[in-house]
Parts: structure tokens; C-alpha cells; sequence
């Protein structure tokens, strides 16, 4: 989802390869399509294709398309495909669990975490802009780490409360966009906010790079949050 948007009806994309994921994958597209005003269009995937040729064929629909995102699952199974397609996709790209119902829920509060980054931010600005429109809330996580905890916040009692409205008017400044503060490691953080926020959808700009020790955050909300995740690509440095 970005800012500049295809001219006509926008489009989800269902991509539906050969297991029983269809009808998550499906009724996902469907709920992301009510969300953002789009429509959802089925990409089936022929059986005799090999991962690299079903990516190139799914990253073919996203960037010739009115598309907006697309959504793959990520069972085990998928796991050739949708790793590829992640990482060559132009566009976002929704990740459905597993463990996912059928019938998913309509997508009321989405997780937005943000590393405090202004590449990041603008990411996902038209992705989180267009979600709120569509009547999400969502939730900002922001994980301090060793080195960027505030030290002034123990002297000043109303310094965490500046702090944390500056940050959504740099990062995220949209209306009703709600700041929630944790400190340790990222990954975990985001799967723990995801459940005590219950959160229907996560959303992360990343860097398309899934080479080990790169994209924990990716790894763990893909494999532990429970609900879909949807990867926006952020441009190179």
C-alpha cells in the first residue's frame, strides 16, 4: 500500500496455491479488501511450478495490477514461495498463520511497531494511513534498546508523556494512534503487544533481507503472533 495509488478499483490479491490455506487466504483478502475499499482478485498458482517460478508469477500480478498488497499463506508448505516473493516484492505482502481461521475477523486494531526511524515511518505511512481510513486503530510499538532509553524520564515526571507524543507526531501522526512503550529485545515484545493489544494484523516495514541473523522481528511475529502480518518494503539505503 502506498501513498500513490493505481488509478480504478483497488485490488487484493488472493494467491492460491495448491493446499488447504485457500479458504484463509481468501477470506483474509477479503477482510483487507473491506478495510481498505478494494476489491480482492484470486491469483492461482499452477501446480507444476517451482517456487521461483510461482514468485516471479505472483510479483508479476503485484506490479502489473491495481494491486495494493498480496496475501500468501505461511504455513510450512508455502514456505519456498512466500520467502521469495517477500523478498522481490515491490509491494506488501500479508502473511497468513497457519493456525489462522477460516474465517477470519475484521481487522479492528493493527500493530504498528517502529524502530524510531525516519525511513521506517515513511514505509509504512501510506500502509497506516490507509488502514486507519478504513476504520483500524492502531497501536504504535516502540522497543527501547541499551542505548536509546531517555535517562531524563527518572527526573522529570511528565518527560515519558512529551517524549512519547513527540514521537507519534514525527513517526506517526495519525489520528487516534495510540503509543505503547516497552525496553528489552524487539522480537518478543512485538508477539507479547500483538496478544495484550489483540491485535487482528501486524504491520513492519522491513528490509527484505532474511539471510541469518537479519529480520528477527520478521521471523518471530510470522512465526509466534498468531495473526497475519503484512511486510512493507522499505527502499533501499
Amino acid at each position: 500500500m502506498t501513498t500513490t495509488e493505481p488509478a480504478g478499483v483497488t485490488e487484493v490479491l488472493a494467491i492460491l496455491h495448491h493446499d488447504e490455506a485457500g479458504p484463509r487466504v481468501t477470506e483474509t483478502a477479503a477482510v483487507i479488501a473491506r478495510l481498505v475499499g478494494g476489491e480482492v482478485r484470486p491469483v492461482h498458482l499452477s501446480a507444476g511450478l517451482s517456487p521461483q517460478q510461482a514468485a516471479r508469477q505472483v510479483v508479476r500480478a503485484l506490479h502489473q495490477s491495481r494491486a495494493v498488497s498480496g496475501v500468501l499463506a505461511a504455513g510450512e508448505p508455502s514456505r519456498p514461495l512466500w520467502q521469495r516473493v517477500v523478498q522481490q516484492s515491490a509491494k506488501p505482502v500479508v502473511l497468513v498463520p497457519a493456525e489462522a481461521p477460516d474465517q477470519p475477523p475484521p481487522i479492528r486494531r493493527v500493530l504498528l511497531p517502529l524502530d524510531g526511524t525516519a525511513r521506517s515511518a515513511s514505509a509504512v505511512a501510506g500502509t497506516a494511513e490507509r488502514l486507519a481510513r478504513g476504520g483500524a486503530k492502531i497501536v504504535v510499538l516502540y522497543v527501547f534498546g541499551a542505548q536509546t532509553a531517555p535517562k531524563f524520564w527518572n527526573q522529570h515526571a511528565h518527560a515519558g508523556q512529551a517524549w512519547g507524543q513527540e514521537f507519534l507526531a514525527r513517526y506517526c501522526a495519525l489520528p487516534g494512534a495510540r503509543l505503547e512503550l516497552r525496553s528489552g529485545a524487539a522480537a518478543e515484545h512485538v508477539v507479547k503487544v500483538a496478544g495484550t493489544e489483540q491485535a487482528d494484523m501486524i504491520v513492519l516495514a522491513w528490509s527484505q533481507r532474511l539471510e541469518p541473523g537479519r529480520a528477527l522481528v520478521v521471523r518471530h511475529a510470522i512465526l509466534d503472533a498468531g495473526v497475519p502480518v503484512m511486510l512493507v518494503p522499505m527502499p533501499a539505503d
